[in-house]
């Protein structure tokens, strides 16, 4: 080989070497992101839960008022 090609292939090595550590880097990056959202998604849903028992609890109620007072 000659010293010019095995130049480029040194070169070549270090570029997808340095990539896989981007790419890398990127994914962890990516990973926490979505966890970040997962959790956050979690609370929603948790508050949306608990907003509509509220909701469910004050319709009974009234319900239950007006048919008391009716009597």
């Amino acid at each position: 080989m000659s010293a010019n090609v095995e130049d480029e292939l040194s070169e070549l090595k270090l570029k997808i070497e340095t990539h896989e550590v981007k790419c890398d880097e990127r994914w962890k990056t990516t990973f926490n992101h979505l966890q970040d959202i997962d959790s956050r998604l979690e609370k929603l849903d948790s508050r949306q839960i608990q907003f509509g028992g509220a909701i469910i609890l004050f319709l009974l109620g009234t319900l239950v008022t007006i048919l008391t007072t009716a009597a």
